[in-house]
């Protein structure tokens, strides 16, 4: 069968009406994407940073009200409800006047490492706890920006995206930052016409560095942030190098599977002889705050499956190879519960009932829970005055 070019553009409209389709059908009624999601008083008082008590009478007072949930007889708070207890009780995470944002980029140069559905996670989790979060999604595939609720180069026209910025039609990237349907959640969506961005810096190198445009463009916004998140593309060009000087700290996705962990002690020798190669040419210095590696889509030792077996023995090789040091304690499991919510274009933190069983979501949410709490542990280290607001609250 010969398929013209003509052909392939009328295969392109028929996926264009599957996704529409499948957005409406999810996001129903008018296809557009919500955060409802209420948290129990137990849950709302560690988020506000306050006794259940306290949280209850500023419920009598009319500080804050609760609801419940739609089909539940369970009471909870909105996010929206958290965060106007947080502003009464002074519990909102901002920095110190010295306390400059952190610029996290979740970087490996492999694809399928779990690299998206950690920043975007990881972001969502910093918002629901308060902090001002951008996600600048700078991968063409826009996969992060898919779980956001937009079709890319459909709901996402390249105007959206940080492409006029690289071609230096915007002087700062304000324009791109849009809000999400989370409170202190914003922004920076990515489709596939991104991509030319790569030859752009790549062809204008006699008039500016190649690595310049993010780390400048960073510095313009951060002051409205606390954590800024960069999910580069899984390779390394312009934007993953623009991504790499402008961050203050990296994360590491890395599968305990041999090709996956192989791969990504390339990543390690390829990421230092090009942090080189930019500090000697360029004349610039760059230091991470930290860098840490996250064991990611590890399966669950269940039973005595020779690979759930290899993979702890790789695991474990890493650990006392990399060390504390290195790497994370927390591990991303690999998930029915997060593979279900993506196919519904949403994360952990958005599904109202188990898309699968309780024991799998659990799972899931607590590796989750602990891989976020690492990260800030770390990020409270370079915020001394909101650590201890933090330890005092």
């Amino acid at each position: 069968m010969n398929v013209s070019i003509q052909e392939l553009a009328d295969l392109v409209r028929r996926s264009d009406k599957i996704i529409k389709h499948i957005k409406t059908h999810i996001f129903s009624p008018d296809g557009e994407k919500r955060f409802d999601k209420t948290f129990k008083i137990g849950d709302a008082s560690a988020l506000i940073g306050r006794h259940p008590t306290t949280i209850r009478e500023a419920e009598k007072q009319g500080i804050i009200s609760a609801a419940r949930t739609e089909g539940s007889s369970v009471r909870g708070f909105s996010l929206e409800q958290i965060n106007k207890a947080r502003q009464h009780f002074n519990t909102m995470p901002r920095l110190g006047a010295d306390e400059e944002a952190a610029v996290l980029a979740v970087q490996n140069f492999k694809g399928g490492v779990g690299k998206t559905s950690i920043a975007v996670h990881l972001a969502q989790w910093l918002a629901i706890h308060g902090f001002r979060t951008l996600l600048i999604d700078l991968d063409s595939q826009a996969s992060a920006t898919t779980l956001f609720g937009y079709t890319p180069d459909m709901d996402i026209d390249a105007d959206d995206t940080l492409l006029p910025f690289f071609e230096g039609q915007q002087r700062t990237m304000h324009y791109a930052i849009r809000d999400t349907q989370i409170e202190n959640l914003s922004l920076i969506p990515a489709n596939l016409q991104l991509y030319n961005a790569e030859y752009m810096v790549a062809a204008s190198h006699d008039q500016r560095p190649i690595y310049s445009y993010l780390p400048q463009g960073v510095e313009d916004i951060k002051k409205d942030f606390e954590v800024i998140i960069i999910d580069p593309p899984p390779a390394l060009g312009m934007l993953s190098i623009n991504a790499l000087v402008a961050a203050t700290s990296l994360l590491i996705p890395m599968p305990p599977r041999m090709l996956d962990f192989t791969s990504s002690l390339q990543f390690f020798n390829m990421l230092h002889e090009t942090l080189e190669e930019i500090q000697q040419h360029f004349g610039t210095d760059i230091v991470y705050d930290f860098v840490k590696l996250v064991t990611s889509k590890k399966k669950q030792r269940t039973s005595n499956e020779k690979f759930a077996r290899a993979e702890d023995d790789i695991l474990e090789l890493a650990r006392n190879v990399f060390g504390q040091k290195y790497m994370l304690d927390s591990i991303i499991y690999e998930s029915t519960a997060i593979d279900n919510a993506a196919s519904e274009f949403k994360t952990l933190f958005e599904i109202q009932g188990q898309t699968t069983s309780y024991k799998s979501y659990r799972t899931a949410m607590a590796s989750i829970d602990a891989m976020c709490e690492e990260v800030l542990a770390e990020l409270l280290e370079y915020w001394p005055s909101m650590k201890s607001r933090i330890k005092a609250a």
